[in-house]
């Protein structure tokens, strides 16, 4: 299988789908900074710049079309304006693109705050608008501590299918059976701690969670320069610092120095902005599995032929 990446940041979900194996085809990201990243790591696969200049006339066909598009109009931390937003409100490009390239799957991440902004219109909105494309689906959310990262971090996640392969199809993907089987949710365990993450001898403070006896980090976020509840910091000899690049990498699952190469405050921004890496593969493994099943979605796209 292959995939088009929009809000691409530094490749989270593209790092997730390609360890679940499937394919990059092309990457849309309007920050340069991150676009070098990617070009780090993707130097072969083709970028693009502003989301609004790209469709069928310029981007191939791809199985599956993902994105973590802008939070910043949903978040409880930002403006909550919304879709009357300038930023949140590209999901209807995501939206129009997916309506000219016609994918299989069409897997979304964003916010808890997206279900309830505007009194839960702006969520149904995005209901609406991939039904009026003949896209149905099924949402959840999923917090990052649950897939192996020591940190707290709940995204909705949606995957969305051809009204010809069936909502149930993405209903399986999302299952949450399956996600019992993976980590008991009634256990409220995590396996890892924040004192794997850190440098040698460090310990974390402040703002981290206590379960269970572990230590997990709050959520990272795009400017994570203040020592308050809302971050994790860590005594380190006389003093307190924040958490380096590295320990941020570590904590959404990209290997050691993905980010390198620039300065602290982009790649924290970047890092803080991006999907979890081990949530985006669990996703994709069960699109991948669907797909390789002989009920699958591959037996539609052949009768297409």
């Amino acid at each position: 299988m292959n995939f088009g990446s929009l809000f691409s940041g530094i490749g989270g979900i593209d790092l997730g789908f390609e360890q679940a194996g499937m394919t990059c085809a092309w990457q849309c990201e309007i920050n340069p900074a991150a676009r070098s990243v990617l070009a780090r790591h993707w130097p072969d696969v083709p970028r693009h710049g502003d989301i609004r200049t790209v469709g069928a006339h310029n981007l191939a066909a791809v199985d599956v079309i993902c994105g973590g598009f802008p939070c910043q109009d949903l978040s409880l931390a930002g403006n909550r304006a919304g879709f009357s937003g300038t930023r949140s409100s590209l999901f209807f490009e995501m939206v129009r693109i997916t309506h000219e390239l016609r994918p299989s799957f069409i897997v979304w991440e964003n916010v808890p705050g997206l279900l309830n902004t505007n009194d839960g219109r702006d969520f149904a909105a995005v209901l609406m608008a991939l039904d009026g494309i003949g896209y149905h689906g099924a949402w959840t959310s999923l917090d990052a501590r649950y897939f192996g990262l020591a940190q707290r971090r709940r995204r909705t996640f949606g995957v969305f299918a051809r009204s010809d392969i069936g909502a149930g199809r993405c209903a399986e993907i999302l299952s949450l059976a399956h996600r019992l089987r993976w980590h008991p949710a009634q256990s409220r365990k995590t396996e890892p701690t924040v004192a794997g993450t850190l440098a040698p001898g460090a310990h974390p403070g402040g703002g981290s969670d206590t379960e269970s006896g572990n230590l997990i980090a709050n959520t990272l976020t795009a400017h994570p320069g203040r020592l308050d509840d809302n971050q994790t910091y860590v005594p380190d000899a006389a003093t307190v610092r924040r958490l380096t690049p590295t320990e941020c990498e570590r904590l959404q699952g990209f290997p050691d120095g993905w980010t390198a190469g620039q300065a602290d405050s982009p790649r924290y921004r970047q890092l803080g902005n991006a999907v979890a890496v081990p949530v985006a593969r669990w996703i994709g493994e069960r699109i991948v599995a669907l797909n390789d099943h002989p009920y699958g979605h591959a037996r539609t796209r052949q009768a297409q032929k």
